[in-house]
């Protein structure tokens, strides 16, 4: 679907980050394998998503180009290709590495009821978003699509694709329907009866957004998501060799320009609205949101600047037309710098106020107030969580950083707060180090508004509060030259990242924060405090460690779905595991997958179904492999290499936990050989799966009863008749290990030919001392024949291509024949 996918990041080390979470989703299938993927970073930090999406289409066009061979950046691809570019945008509190990998708000909860629940991982945004992309472009002629991350689209099911083909050479910017107050703070737009868009407005006052709101109390608002036709997709791409324009991009970085800061709907595509005129485009009042504020504030420096880049994107652009696609019934939301926002996306339109629990280990014994989000966290210890408290991050490195007096009672965080941990790098090569650093505020606060503001609050309670009990100076948060508007929550040095007195071995944690919700701090820990190097969540959020963050996520829901693919073993519950260990594989943790398989053969040994459960972990072994060995050979193949005898007489034997040690030992010396010898050895765990179905369809026995009656005489044979059968679907599908995976429903016929019985089998004695197998075909010639005169001739009964194997295993089945295991079958 996608030719190549590009996000954009604030830095180089998150561009990494980003790639590589990229790369495990198309190892995975969730994107195309022969799609480009890259993750590019912006010239600068907040340079704007104009800028960014400008720069990231230099950079895959030249990657798209280079792949065809080409020496120079040609517009080619952007005729034939769909090239997806996510712009990541800017941090986000709540989420350490941005909105984008915010999870999903579902997955199993503490209690609930997981029969038949799959072994899956925790999808993000990001994940959401690619998915709703791929389906609006399916039937889309070829282009670009732009879209911000930032935002939470909900897309109803009876959306399969969008009809572009009116925007021919045009832009077409996707819309919904919202109310006002939501409508300006993104972008509220004004469509003629045409559907070309006539004016955009940002921040619009009350009369300007009532102006274009319908009578049932909507307006059409931008969702962030733009798709640009060829032809303009192409213009776009001659900017870089445009000054002033070019220093949107790595380019004119490289040719010494300073970088240029651009919006893309706001400054770059503005230009295509039919009300607006050339003078107020270009000499308008210029803004640009301040990140540490929020406040919007002027750029006198740059005004120069940005006239000259919108003269000329007027120039160049001005004459193509913007065109609305509407998304009917598609919900638009976005999250404010409030905690409260956060618990209410995941808590949604659920009225019990349950806590959620995402992607997170948590005790059995931990107590979670209602209304609460637990998510990313690995708290194996028992805590008391208040009500209405968003966690995010918490493991137990900040639990083990505590004095034990302090641990003698569980960990208890009071109702309403946020509590994070986050990690942080910093420093580079030889001098890079990575903190984690726990930070708490309350789920009201707004981190944007200056302390002096009289909706202010900090933990819930004026600022004025909190400077009186503990004494702390607002000189003591920010900096002299911080302006009054820029001294909020966000940038106040709050929180610790370490001590000066690091004799003592203590980094900053959770205890060293939890008097700032409202305890009186002891002397000595205030002083702690004074002289710590301390940080705000500014400071923090500039200096996230993704990469740390995203191995903390991963290795939380790995965990958990290695918990979920025991407790499916141990239960027999129909789960299938397959998507798990390709997951597994694609992570290269294959090795702990196939060392917990190990262990659940000694939990489940005094089980009554002991025998079945281990024949499926065999099966799951076999499975594992195969995924390591990936091309490594085909699945089919022999079984009865010498050195996994030791392993199979044990299985013989019923010494299961003896025998599961033995193959696992072998398996290790076959492994690190290459995927052809895990191939093989998959095989070998295949068999041994097979030797415990023998072993449990061999209990059938039970079930036949002989009565004694006098012999038939020599000669005088017996025959029984059966119908044919006919498979209409799913033949095969319930025999192992296929079934345990995906289930087995077989359809059947059973039919006369000719009104008779085809299938026919007779028996008889005979005077020799020997077994004489015969089949025949429909017209009675003999197709094969075997005469056993001995024991050994039936020994290799289980064996597929072994002459008359069918009637050699009915002779043994039956138990009037009965072929042991030693070299010398005996009877």
């Amino acid at each position: 679907m996608w030719t190549a996918i590009v996000c954009t990041c604030q830095n180089r080390e998150s561009a990494n980050s980003f790639r590589k979470e990229l790369l495990i989703r198309q190892q995975k299938g969730l994107l195309s394998s022969d799609a480009v993927v890259l993750a590019v970073d912006d010239p600068k930090p907040n340079i704007g998503s104009g800028s960014a999406a400008l720069n990231a289409l230099i950079c895959v066009t030249e990657c798209l180009a280079a792949r065809e061979g080409q020496k120079v950046v040609t517009a080619d691809a952007l005729y034939s290709e769909r090239i997806l570019i996510l712009l990541l945008g800017s941090t986000f509190p709540f989420s350490p590495c941005g909105h984008a990998f915010m999870p999903a708000p579902k997955g199993p909860q503490p209690g609930e009821d997981r029969e038949g629940m799959e072994v899956t991982e925790v999808q993000t945004n990001i994940d959401k978003l690619i998915t709703i992309l791929t389906k609006f472009c399916r039937n889309s002629p070829p282009g670009v699509w732009v879209s911000s991350t930032d935002m939470l689209l909900e897309v109803p099911d009876s959306i399969e694709s969008l009809d572009l083909s009116h925007l021919e050479d045009a832009v077409g910017a996707l819309t919904v329907a919202a109310r006002p107050e939501h409508a300006m703070l993104h972008g509220t737009c004004k469509i003629t009866d045409t559907g070309e868009f006539a004016s955009i407005v940002h921040y619009g006052n009350e009369e300007m957004v009532k102006s274009v709101t319908r009578p049932d109390g909507t307006c059409d608002m931008l969702t962030g998501i733009a798709y640009l036709s060829p032809r303009v997709a192409e213009i776009m791409l001659g900017m870089h060799t445009m000054p002033p324009l070019d220093a949107c991009t790595y380019v004119g970085l490289d040719n010494g320009a300073q970088p240029l800061s651009l919006s893309l709907f706001f400054d770059i595509l503005l230009c295509l609205t039919t009300e607006i005129h050339e003078d107020d485009y270009v000499t308008g009042l210029f803004k640009t949101r301040d990140t540490t504020s929020g406040q919007l504030q002027p750029d006198s420096s740059q005004k120069t600047v940005l006239e000259r880049a919108r003269a000329l994107l007027w120039k160049v652009l001005k004459g193509n037309k913007l065109k609305a696609v509407h998304l009917t019934g598609v919900e638009h939301k976005y999250l404010r710098h409030i905690a409260a926002d956060v618990l209410a996306r995941y808590q949604g339109d659920s009225e019990s106020g349950e806590a959620r629990v995402i992607n997170s280990i948590v005790s059995p014994e931990t107590k979670i107030g209602k209304g609460s989000v637990l998510i990313n966290c690995n708290l194996p210890n028992p805590i008391i969580v208040g009500s209405n408290c968003f966690l995010s991050g918490l493991t137990t490195s900040f639990l083990e950083q505590q004095p034990s007096s302090f641990m003698s009672a569980p960990l208890s965080i009071p109702h309403n707060l946020t509590v994070q941990e986050i990690q942080v790098s910093i420093g580079r090569g030889v001098t890079h180090a990575s903190l984690s650093v726990v930070v708490v505020y309350g789920i009201y606060d707004n981190l944007m508004v200056p302390y002096t503001s009289d909706n202010a609050t900090f933990c819930n309670r004026p600022w004025v509060n909190f400077f009186q009990q503990t004494g702390i100076q607002p000189a003591e948060l920010w900096l002299p030259n911080t302006p009054p508007g820029s001294q909020t929550l966000l940038s106040a040095r709050l929180f610790v990242a370490s001590y000066t007195d690091r004799a003592n071995g203590e980094a900053g944690g959770l205890l060293e924060t939890l008097w700032l919700p409202g305890s009186i701090p002891k002397p000595e820990d205030l002083q702690r405090w004074r002289s710590a190097w301390r940080v705000s969540l500014a400071d923090i959020l500039r200096c996230v460690d993704c990469g740390a963050e995203f191995t903390k996520m991963r290795d939380i829901s790995f965990e958990l779905q290695r918990c979920r693919m025991m407790e499916a073993l141990r239960l027999s519950q129909p789960v299938c595991l397959l998507p798990f260990f390709h997951h597994a594989r694609v992570l290269q943790r294959g090795s702990d997958i196939l060392r917990t398989l190990d262990e659940v053969v000694s939990q489940v040994i005094d089980q009554e179904n002991s025998q079945l459960i281990i024949c499926r972990i065999y099966a799951c072994i076999a499975d594992m492999l195969a995924f390591m060995a990936d091309q490594g050979g085909i699945r089919g193949g022999p079984a009865a290499n010498v050195a996994w005898k030791t392993a199979f007489d044990l299985l013989e034997k019923d010494h299961f936990v003896a025998a599961t040690k033995a193959l696992a030992a072998e398996r290790d010396h076959w492994i690190n050989d290459g995927p052809d010898r895990i191939i093989r050895a998959s095989r070998h765990y295949e068999r041994a799966g097979q030797i415990l179905t023998r072993k449990a369809v061999a209990t059938a026995r039970q079930f036949i009863n002989g009565t004694p009656c006098t012999p038939p005489a020599i000669g005088e044979a017996i025959t029984v008749t059966a119908p044919a059968r006919v498979d209409l679907a799913g033949a095969w599908t319930d025999t192992p290990p296929q079934a345990y995976e995906w289930g087995g429903v077989v359809v059947t016929l059973a039919i006369t030919v000719n009104n008779e019985y085809p299938i026919r089998s007779s028996a008889k004695r005979i005077t020799e001392l020997k077994l004489v197998l015969v089949t025949y075909s429909r017209d009675g010639s003999v197709l094969q024949r075997l005469e056993c005169t001995k024991l050994a001739h039936l020994a290799d009964y289980s064996q597929p291509h072994a002459p008359g194997m069918n009637l050699c295993t009915q002779a043994t089945a039956t138990v009037y024949v009965q072929v042991c295991t030693q070299a010398t079958p005996t009877v």
